[in-house]
Formats: C-alpha cells, sequence, structure tokens
C-alpha cells in the first residue's frame, strides 16, 4: 500500500513539474490563534518558518509555519489598531496609529522606532523597505529614514497625502493615497493615477455602485514591469510603469473591493501567460482563468466572506488573513508541490490512529478488557464461598405416646437447626481455573480485534489512494469520475460501519 502511494505522489510530483501551474483546490484553517477576525498576515522572506498575524490589537507569531502560535504584541490604548505588518530582514514591524514598532526576531521586548508630531503622523498605514532606506507611510505623508538617521518627511504631494499603500519599482517608488497614485522620487512626485478628487472624501461604507470617480486604492503589487492596483472599484494595470492604465477584466469577480493583488510565478523558462493572479476581496479569494478570461472563487475549505491580507511564502504557499481567521492554502497541482503539500490537504480528516482506535471501542475488543478480567479473577479468590443450611426434625415433631395412651397421637416441639459456611481457596490468587477459560476468550479477541485493524487501515488507506489520485490526476471523462467518487463514498460508509458512524462525525466537525 505504501508503495502504491509513494508511486502516485512521485507521478504527480512529475506531471506538476512538467504541466503549467494551475489555480489552488482548497484552504486549510490554522488553528491556534484565539481571536477569529485577522487582518494581516506576514512571512519571514528569510526564514518562511515564522508567520505574523494580526487581529486589529493583537500580533501572533509563529515558528512552526501555523503549528503553534504566541501573542508577542499588543496595541494598547483607546483608538490605537494595529494597521499593518511586515518582516525585514529577520525584524518584525508593526505599524499602528501611535507610530512604529520593531522587535528583532520576535522577542516579546518590542521598541517604537518612529513617532510622529499629532494624531496623523503617528497613524501608520503602511511600511516599505528599499536597500538600506525604511518608507513610513502615514494619514499625514510619506517619511523616510533608518533607526540609525530618524525620519524626515517627504516634501511636496508626498508629504501631504494620506499613504496607503508603498511599492517600489526599479528607482521608482509608488505611493497609494486616498486621492490616487503616485511615482517618483524624494523632491520629484508625479500622480500617475486618479481616485478621487481632493475635494471628495471617500466613504468606505458604499456600494460598488458608488460615483466610479471615487475608487481609493487600497494595495499595489508590482511583478517586473507591471503594476497592479487593487481599489475599490476593481484592479487596474499598468505596463509602462504607470504612464498609462487599464482597467483589469472584473467577470466573475463577486465584489469590486479588492484588498490584495498576488502574482504566482509560472516555472522557469514558461510562458508568463501562466501566472496565477489572485484577488483578497470583501467577498472571498479569487483565481483568474486566463483561458476563460474570468475570476473563478476559491472557496473550498474558507468559511470566510471577507479577506484583508494576502502573501505567499518562499515556496509560493498562500497564506490569507480573512474575518473568520487565518487560512492556508493546499497546494496540489502545482510545479512546486511536494508529499507535504498533498498529505496537508487530509488535515482535517481523523488519523489512522484515530480511526482504530475508534473501530476498537466499537467493537469491544480493546485489550484493556482482558485485563480487566484478568483482574477480576484474582480478585475473587478473596471473596469467601458461602452456604447457608437449614433443618427441621419432623419425625419428633408428630409422635405416638409411648405412655398409658399408647394410641394417641402427641404434637411435640418445633425443632429448626440452621448453619452458615464460609470457606477460601487462597491458592487462586496465584492461579485460578477461571484464567483458562479467560485466556480462550483472549485469543478469540486477539483474532478479532487484528481482523478489525487489517480492515479499517487496508480501507483508510485505500481510500486515501483514491483521493490523492483524484487530487493530483482528475479524470476528464465524466462517467470515470463518477466511479471514483462513489468508490470513495462507499470506503467512506465502510469506515463508518466500522466505527459506528464516527468517521463522518468528525470530518463534519472538523470541517
Amino acid at each position: 500500500m505504501r508503495k502504491c502511494i509513494f508511486v502516485v505522489l512521485c507521478w504527480g510530483f512529475a506531471l506538476c513539474l512538467s504541466a503549467p501551474a494551475i489555480a489552488v483546490e482548497a484552504w486549510t484553517r490554522v488553528d491556534g490563534i484565539k481571536e477569529s477576525d485577522i487582518k494581516e498576515v506576514a512571512v519571514d522572506r528569510d526564514d518562511d518558518e515564522v508567520v505574523y498575524a494580526s487581529s486589529e490589537k493583537k500580533l501572533y507569531r509563529t515558528e512552526d509555519r501555523g503549528k503553534t502560535w504566541r501573542s508577542v504584541f499588543s496595541a494598547r490604548g483607546d483608538g490605537n489598531v494595529i494597521n499593518f505588518v511586515d518582516v525585514y530582514k529577520g525584524e518584525g514591524f508593526v505599524c499602528t496609529d501611535r507610530g512604529v514598532y520593531k522587535s528583532a526576531s520576535g522577542a516579546s521586548g518590542w521598541n517604537r522606532v518612529f513617532k510622529g508630531v499629532g494624531v496623523g503622523e503617528n497613524s501608520v498605514r503602511h511600511i516599505g523597505f528599499s536597500q538600506d532606506k525604511i518608507y513610513v507611510g502615514t494619514k499625514a505623508g510619506l517619511f523616510t529614514g533608518g533607526d540609525d538617521t530618524g525620519y524626515v518627511k517627504s516634501k511636496e504631494d508626498a508629504g501631504n497625502v494620506s499613504v496607503r499603500w508603498i511599492a517600489f519599482l526599479d528607482e521608482d517608488v509608488f505611493l497609494a493615497a486616498e486621492t490616487g497614485v503616485y511615482r517618483g522620487r524624494e523632491g520629484d512626485w508625479k500622480r500617475v493615477f486618479v481616485s478621487a478628487t481632493e475635494e471628495s472624501e471617500y466613504d468606505t461604507s458604499e456600494t460598488d455602485d458608488a460615483s466610479s470617480a471615487i475608487r481609493p486604492v487600497n494595495s499595489i503589487f508590482i511583478r517586473q514591469d507591471s503594476v497592479y492596483l487593487a481599489t475599490d472599484k476593481g484592479i487596474f494595470t499598468s505596463e509602462d510603469k504607470g504612464e498609462t492604465w487599464k482597467e483589469f477584466t472584473s467577470s466573475g469577480l463577486l465584489s469590486k473591493k479588492v484588498k490584495r493583488l498576488l502574482v504566482l510565478d509560472s516555472p522557469p523558462q514558461a510562458d508568463r501567460s501562466n501566472d496565477i493572479l489572485y484577488a483578497a476581496t470583501d467577498n472571498g479569494v479569487f483565481v483568474f482563468d486566463s483561458e476563460a478570461r474570468t475570476w473563478k472563487a476559491i472557496y473550498k475549505g474558507m468559511s470566510a466572506d471577507r479577506t484583508s491580507g494576502m502573501i505567499k511564502d518562499s515556496k509560493g504557499r498562500i497564506w490569507v488573513a480573512a474575518n473568520k481567521g487565518l487560512y492556508k492554502e493546499i497546494a496540489l497541482s502545482r510545479n512546486f508541490v511536494t508529499p507535504n503539500d498533498v498529505t496537508e490537504f487530509f488535515n482535517h480528516e481523523p488519523t489512522i490512529r484515530e480511526m482504530q482506535e475508534a473501530a476498537i471501542k466499537y467493537a469491544e475488543v480493546h485489550p484493556e478488557k482482558i485485563e480487566k478480567w484478568r483482574s477480576a479473577a484474582k480478585q475473587k479468590a478473596l471473596l469467601p464461598d458461602v452456604s447457608v443450611g437449614i433443618d427441621r426434625y419432623v419425625t419428633d415433631y408428630y409422635h405416638w405416646d409411648a405412655g398409658q395412651n399408647p394410641d394417641v397421637l402427641q404434637k411435640g416441639n418445633d425443632v429448626v437447626s440452621w448453619d452458615v459456611t464460609m470457606s477460601w481457596d487462597l491458592g487462586d490468587l496465584i492461579w485460578t481455573s477461571d484464567q483458562t477459560s479467560i485466556d480462550t476468550r483472549s485469543r478469540l479477541m486477539v483474532q478479532l480485534r487484528d481482523d478489525i485493524l487489517d480492515e479499517i487501515t487496508r480501507t483508510y488507506f485505500e481510500r486515501r489512494r483514491l483521493q490523492i489520485e483524484a487530487q493530483l490526476s482528475p479524470s476528464h471523462e465524466l462517467m470515470e469520475g463518477l466511479e471514483q467518487e462513489l468508490r470513495i463514498q462507499e470506503l467512506t460508509a465502510d469506515l463508518d460501519a466500522l466505527t459506528g458512524g464516527y468517521f463522518s462525525l468528525q470530518l463534519a466537525q472538523n470541517e
């Protein structure tokens, strides 16, 4: 059985290396974070075992890719919230409404490294890193500097706008602001995309039917020479560093309020058209189907209806911050797939050990049952054998008179006697004849238990093998696909029969 699974995995891995990348299959919710409404997620670029996730008030950190989490930072004070989180050169940065805090290696001690003057300058929305310079975007303008040099507010346009995002393309800096996108560098800024007039005030509660002139840019994604804008009115792209823009198709998007964009690269030497574009929106995560020229929702495994943060790690794995938790992509049919990626797809299912325990419990063939029998047999020797006897002498009760009237039947006294006897066989403490019966039953129970374990192990892994085949090599024939799905359902029913419904019950609870 293991050999079959290994062959399937290797074949699927080779297929993924040769085939163009396709969309993700599903998500898995990352456990361990007490809060459910997650706003941001960040992955250490140098060590993707380290991941940060933040709610509105707290920051969490994991050093084992989401297996265990601990709270490392809190936004204290009324009105103070966490706006953005990033990791640069192993140091965590937290942007809050009271400045920027930094901590090396996620230590518990965080130091404030940026503090502005007034509420606007203190409210930091985003932070960007370019070589040795740090860019801090606030509601009152852009600041540049570093830990050693301090921060200086930019002049002209960049010093007066409310910055929402910072991105870099070659030597140019792109700023997403309330009124549009600015491109340039110190002292030379140009607004290259207009999202709203300076007199307009954007209301985040507006629906998709709001005026098309009001479409603030939520984030910027840059890949090679292409610039992608995620706005509240859809997606806009530029192939000439922001000189001209065109609206990207929104066909299939359930919400035009796009918060983040992400592009996963094709394999080396592959056609760039095979790159995969993802969008995190107010209505879930979507992937763009380049052939059909439409967006498709990726909802399997994700119960969230509003996403805000999205990032990929060094292996191309996508992490999504959503209103109902932190989610991690289960990557299956892509060029970077590994056996671990495949097995993680089934993390929500009971393990084989849990299934074996459930089957043993349901069939009442647990080894402890025999031990209880043996213990009870020994304890029985401590209890005595008790017998109670009673006698009544009826012969003397009625008798003939032996004196003057020999023919007279006389009634005498009723004589009754009783006795109680108790006995112990202390040899039973060492050995009892019941052990022979127990040994016989034990052998039968061991045989039954082995048969049950063999059956459930075979069924469990046959089902798992079919699942892996369905994921790595989905059938394009309807009838063949139906036969495969029916066989999986049949094996699922077999597992339920062996465990008293435990398997389906756990699936429902975990999903």
